[in-house]
C-alpha cells in the first residue's frame, strides 16, 4: 500500500504530466502567440610604459613539468556530451502575476519575494528551467537557500551580509547607477573546467541583468579533455604551466592558474570569436627580454603590444575593437607569456568568468604567485568571487592523504587572500557535491568525507565573512550520487556529473542566488503606474461618438486641444497624433498656432512663422508678476511700431478653392495698445471697429476671416500708437474632420497655467471650442525636490475643472509623465526626486475630474525606461526629453490604446447610440 508521501508524489507527477501535455499542445496549436504557454590599453602595475603601440605591420602540445594527470590521485575532467538524450519531463508553467502567482522578477526591486527564483526568465530559458525543476523533484534534489553570512558586524549585530556588494551592484545596473560591468570570478575544480554548471548561471544572470560580454578566456584548454568554450583556438606549439602541476614555479603563476608561453624561436597564435565584444583586455607577463604580440582584426593588423619589462610583472593591455569584427587573432614574436584575454561589449551588464582546473583544491590555487593573484584580481574588479572546491579535498580525506585541519587552513588562507585582494567584493563558498565509491564487493556506497568537508567550508565561510551554498544538500545529500548514476546524470567515475546533472546543479545555484537577491531588496513603495488607457469608456464617450459620426460621413467636427510643457511644444508627438487622426477621420485644418519666432518644428505640419522688426517674445515662466494675460501656450509676441509678424499655413500646398476655411487672429487689446494693420494673402483687411467702450485691462480679441482652401498667409504689422501683442492664429477648414491644437510651454507645470489670467484663457478656449482637452503636465513637477502630493492633486484638479468649463464642458484626457532621469556628478542616473509622487497622484487627479488617464511612463516600459529608450535612440541624452523618433513612437503607443478603447466602444455603445443604429 503506498504511503501518504508516495501518494502525494504520484499525484504531483500526474499533475505535472497533464500540465506538460496541455502546455505543449497549446504551444503547438494555431493560437495567438500571447496564448502559448512556451513562447517563441594599458592597465596594471606596469603603468603607461606598457601601453599598446600601434603599428602597420600540428604537433602535440608540449607541457612544462606536467605529468599525465593534474593530480596523480584525481582524475581529469571528463568530456561531457553537449547534448544528451533526455526522458520526457513534465513542465508546469508558473502562474502569471495577474493571477496572483510568481511576480514579474527582480527588475522590480519592490516586487514580492520570488519564492522559487524563476523571476526574470522567459521563453525557452523559462521552459528549460521548468524542466530542470521537474527533474530536480524527480531526483530528490532540494532548493537550498544561500547562507548569506556576515561581512561586517556592528553594535546591533550584522550590518552587511556576505553578498551585499554583489546584490548592490546588480541593483545599480537596473537603476542606471552603474556604467561598468558586474563581474563574477568563479574559481573551481574539474566540475567547472569545461564551463558546465557555470554556463547555466552565466546565461541566467545575463538574461536578468544584461550581458557585459564573454569575459575571461584561456588561450587554450588547460587540459586535454572537456569543452573548449572558454578558450581560444590556439596553434599547437604553446607551452603551459599550471598550478595543478606537481611542482609549478610559484613565482610565475597568475590568478587564473595557467600561463601559456611561446619561445623566442617559435611563433604562436590564438584566435578568438569576437561576437559582440568591443574591447579586448590581454593579461600577460611583462618580463626581461619579452617580445611582442601582434593583434589582427579579421586578419588585418590592428595593434602591437610590447611585453618587455624589468623586473618581471603582470600587466594588461586594453584594446578597442572595430565594430563588426568577427575574429581577433593574437600572434607572438619573441618570448611571450599570456595568461588570458577578456572580451567585453562595453555595456553595463554581467560578466561571469570561469576559472576551473581539474584536480584543483583550495591549496592548489594558493600556489599562484600572491602578488600576481592580487594584482590581476584587482584588475578584474569583481563584484563577487565564488570559491568552488571540496571534491578533491573530500577525495584526499577519504584516502587519509590529508587531515581536516590542513583542509581548514588552506581554505581559510584562500578566503583571506581573496578578501585582501578585493576587499570590496562579495565572496561565496560552495560545499563539495556528493560522490560514490565501489567496494571490493562491487557495492556502491557514498564517498566518505563529503559532509565533513562541507561543514569545514561552512565554518570557513562564516569566519571569513563569505556567503555559503550547500551544494551537497541541494543535490540530495550523501548517497544522491548513486541515484544520479542510475539516472544517467553521473559519469562512470562516480565523481563528475554529466551535462544534464551539471545543468541541474547550475539551475539550483542560480535559483538560490535569485531568491536571495529578491529577498534582500530594500523595501520601497511600488509606483501605481498601470499601462493602457483608463476610464475611456466613461470619460471619452462624446469623443468616441464624434469619431464614429465622422467615420459614417456625418457633418461634424472633433476639436482636440492639448496643453502641456516641452513634450507638447516640440510638436513631434502632436503632429503624429494629428496626422493619424486626420487621415482616418478627415482633416479640418491645422488649428491654433501660438505666436513666436521661426521654428523648424512647425515645418512638418506646413506652418512657418517670421518676425521682422523689433519684437519681444515673452512667456509665463520668465515674466513676473503672475496673473497676466497670455496666449493658450503661455507665450505672447510684443512688437514695436513698424514690426511685422507673418504666419503661413499649408506652405507648399497646391492652391485650392474648396473647401472654405476660417483664418483667425488672436491678440491682446487694451490701454496703450498700437493699431494693427492686417493682411491676408497680401490683401489689406479693414480695421477692426473699436469697442463700444475702451478696454481698461488687456483683453483677448479674436477676429476671423473667411478664406478659400487651406493655404494662406496672414501678416500683422504694428501701424503705430503703441506696442501690439499677438497671441497666435488658427486655420480651420469648414468641413468634417479633426483639428488638433498643440499649445505647450517648455518648462511649464500645471501651476504655470493656473497662474495665468483666467479670463484670457477662457476667451481663447471659448473661441476654439474643443470637444476634448488633453493635459500633459507632470514631467517638470517630478524634478521639484519637495513636491506635496495633496497640493498637486488639488491645484491640478481645480485647473482641469476650470478649463473644462471654459471650453463649454469638454471631455478630458490626462497624460501621465514620461519616465525622467537625472544624472549624478559621477555620470550615473537616478529618478528625479518627485517622480513617484507624480506617478501616484496623476491617476487620482484624472479620476476625480472624470478624465481618462494614460501613463506615458508605463507605455515606455515603466521603471528606468528612459535609460532603455536612450540606448535605442528614442530618449534624449538629458534624461528628460525624447528624440523625434521617440515622440513618434510614444504617440503611436497612445494611438494604439486609443484605437483599442474606441473599438470596444463601438462594440458596446451607450444605449442612446445603440437605439439610433449608429
Amino acid at each position: 500500500m503506498p504511503t501518504a508521501l508516495e501518494s502525494k508524489h504520484t499525484s504531483v507527477g500526474l499533475t505535472l504530466a497533464l500540465s506538460l501535455a496541455l502546455a505543449v499542445g497549446l504551444s503547438l496549436a494555431p493560437v495567438p502567440e500571447a496564448l502559448r504557454p512556451i513562447p517563441s590599453l594599458g592597465r596594471g602595475p606596469v603603468g603607461p610604459q606598457l601601453l599598446a603601440l600601434v603599428t602597420t605591420s600540428s604537433a602535440s602540445r608540449k607541457s612544462v613539468g606536467v605529468e599525465p594527470d593534474a593530480d596523480t590521485h584525481s582524475p581529469e575532467v571528463p568530456e561531457l556530451p553537449d547534448e544528451e538524450p533526455e526522458e520526457a519531463v513534465a513542465v508546469v508553467e508558473p502562474p502569471s502575476p495577474e493571477a496572483g502567482g510568481t511576480p514579474a522578477g527582480p527588475t522590480d526591486p519592490g516586487a514580492p519575494v520570488d519564492p522559487r527564483g524563476l523571476a526574470g526568465l522567459s521563453g525557452p530559458m523559462l521552459a528549460s528551467a521548468l524542466k530542470l525543476e521537474a527533474l530536480g523533484e524527480k531526483m530528490g534534489a532540494r532548493q537550498v537557500d544561500v547562507d548569506l553570512g556576515c561581512r561586517r558586524m556592528g553594535p546591533q549585530g550584522c550590518e552587511e551580509h556576505g553578498l551585499a556588494p554583489f546584490f548592490e551592484a546588480l541593483r545599480a545596473l537596473h537603476e542606471g547607477r552603474r556604467t561598468t560591468p558586474v563581474r563574477v570570478e568563479h574559481l573551481g575544480d574539474s566540475l567547472i573546467a569545461s564551463d558546465h554548471i557555470t554556463d547555466v548561471v552565466r546565461e541566467r544572470l545575463q538574461a536578468r541583468h544584461g550581458s557585459g560580454g564573454k569575459g575571461f578566456l584561456y588561450v587554450d584548454r588547460p587540459t586535454r579533455s572537456g569543452r573548449g568554450v572558454r578558450a581560444g583556438v590556439a596553434s599547437p606549439g604553446w607551452e603551459f604551466i599550471r598550478v595543478i602541476d606537481r611542482a609549478p614555479p610559484r613565482d610565475r603563476l597568475p590568478f587564473s592558474g595557467v600561463a601559456f608561453a611561446a619561445g623566442v624561436s617559435s611563433v604562436q597564435e590564438v584566435r578568438f570569436a569576437v561576437e559582440d565584444a568591443r574591447t579586448a583586455e590581454i593579461f600577460f607577463l611583462a618580463q626581461p627580454g619579452g617580445g611582442s604580440l601582434q593583434l589582427l582584426a579579421d586578419g588585418k593588423p590592428l595593434q602591437r603590444v610590447q611585453m618587455r619589462w624589468t623586473p618581471a610583472e603582470v600587466a594588461s593591455a586594453r584594446v578597442k575593437l572595430p565594430e563588426g569584427l568577427q575574429t581577433l587573432t593574437l600572434k607572438t614574436r619573441g618570448k611571450v607569456e599570456l595568461h588570458g584575454v577578456s572580451l567585453e561589449n562595453g555595456q553595463p551588464g554581467v560578466v561571469y568568468d570561469t576559472l576551473g582546473l581539474p584536480g584543483a583544491y583550495a591549496g592548489v590555487f594558493l600556489r599562484a604567485h600572491a602578488p600576481y593573484f592580487r594584482a590581476q584580481m584587482r584588475q578584474r574588479k569583481p563584484a563577487l568571487v565564488v570559491l568552488m572546491f571540496g571534491g578533491n579535498e573530500a577525495f584526499r580525506l577519504s584516502r587519509d592523504w590529508t587531515k581536516p585541519e590542513e583542509i581548514r587552513e588552506e581554505a581559510r588562507e584562500l578566503v583571506r587572500r581573496v578578501r585582501e585582494s578585493v576587499p570590496d567584493a562579495a565572496c561565496l563558498v560552495w560545499s563539495p557535491i556528493d560522490a560514490a565509491v565501489r567496494t571490493l564487493g562491487g557495492e556502491l556506497v557514498p564517498r566518505r568525507g563529503s559532509r565533513a568537508v562541507a561543514d569545514i567550508f561552512h565554518e570557513v565561510a562564516r569566519e571569513g565573512g563569505c556567503a555559503y551554498w550547500d551544494a551537497l544538500t541541494a543535490m540530495g545529500d550523501e548517497g544522491s550520487a548513486i541515484q544520479w548514476l542510475s539516472a544517467g546524470m553521473l559519469n562512470a567515475d562516480l565523481i563528475h556529473p554529466r551535462a544534464k546533472g551539471s545543468d541541474l546543479l547550475g539551475h539550483l545555484f542560480d535559483l538560490a542566488l535569485q531568491r536571495a537577491f529578491a529577498a534582500s531588496a530594500p523595501p520601497r513603495v511600488a509606483l501605481v503606474d498601470p499601462p493602457g488607457l483608463r476610464d475611456a469608456d466613461r470619460a471619452l464617450s462624446t469623443t468616441f461618438t464624434r469619431m464614429l459620426a465622422l467615420e459614417k460621413g456625418e457633418p461634424t467636427r472633433l476639436g482636440i486641444l492639448q496643453l502641456g510643457a516641452s513634450h507638447t511644444a516640440s510638436h513631434y508627438f502632436t503632429d503624429t497624433l494629428r496626422g493619424a487622426l486626420s487621415q482616418r477621420l478627415g482633416d479640418a485644418g491645422r488649428g491654433f498656432v501660438a505666436a513666436g519666432r521661426a521654428s523648424e518644428r512647425l515645418t512638418p505640419s506646413g506652418v512657418s512663422r517670421e518676425l521682422t522688426g523689433e519684437w519681444t517674445v515673452e512667456d509665463a515662466l520668465e515674466t513676473t508678476p503672475t496673473g497676466q494675460a497670455w496666449g493658450l501656450s503661455g507665450v505672447r509676441a510684443v512688437g514695436a511700431p513698424g514690426a511685422e509678424w507673418r504666419i503661413r499655413f499649408c506652405e507648399g500646398c497646391a492652391s485650392a478653392v474648396t473647401p472654405m476655411a476660417r483664418l483667425s487672429l488672436y491678440w491682446l487689446d487694451g490701454p496703450g495698445a498700437g493699431r494693427l494693420d492686417v493682411k491676408v494673402d497680401g490683401a489689406a483687411i479693414s480695421p477692426e471697429p473699436p469697442p463700444p467702450e475702451p478696454f481698461t485691462t488687456p483683453t483677448v480679441r479674436v477676429r476671423s476671416f473667411p478664406v478659400p482652401g487651406p493655404a494662406h498667409l496672414l501678416s500683422v504689422t504694428n501701424a503705430g500708437g503703441g506696442p501690439v501683442t499677438v497671441l497666435g492664429a488658427a486655420l480651420d477648414l469648414e468641413r468634417p474632420g479633426v483639428t488638433y491644437d498643440a499649445v505647450g510651454l517648455p518648462g511649464a507645470t500645471a501651476a504655470t497655467v493656473a497662474a495665468m489670467e483666467p479670463q484670457a484663457l477662457a476667451a481663447q478656449l471659448s473661441s476654439r471650442k474643443p470637444q476634448l482637452l488633453v493635459f500633459w503636465y507632470g514631467t517638470n513637477e517630478s524634478a521639484l525636490p519637495a513636491l506635496d502630493a495633496a497640493t498637486l492633486r488639488a491645484d491640478y484638479g481645480a485647473l482641469i475643472a476650470r478649463l473644462k468649463h471654459d471650453a463649454g464642458g469638454a471631455e478630458c484626457l490626462v497624460l501621465g509623465t514620461t519616465d525622467r532621469q537625472q544624472q549624478r556628478a559621477e555620470g550615473t542616473w537616478e529618478e528625479t526626486p518627485s517622480l513617484g509622487t507624480v506617478v501616484t497622484a496623476l491617476p487620482e487627479v484624472a479620476r476625480e475630474q472624470g478624465c481618462a488617464y494614460w501613463s506615458a511612463r508605463a507605455a515606455m516600459g515603466g521603471e528606468r525606461a528612459m535609460l532603455r529608450w536612450q540606448k535605442e535612440g528614442l530618449g534624449h541624452a538629458d534624461g528628460t526629453h525624447l528624440t523625434p523618433e521617440g515622440y513618434q513612437r510614444l504617440a503611436g503607443l497612445l494611438l494604439a490604446d486609443l484605437q483599442s478603447a474606441y473599438e470596444a466602444f463601438k462594440q458596446n455603445p451607450p444605449p442612446a447610440l445603440a437605439s439610433e443604429g449608429r
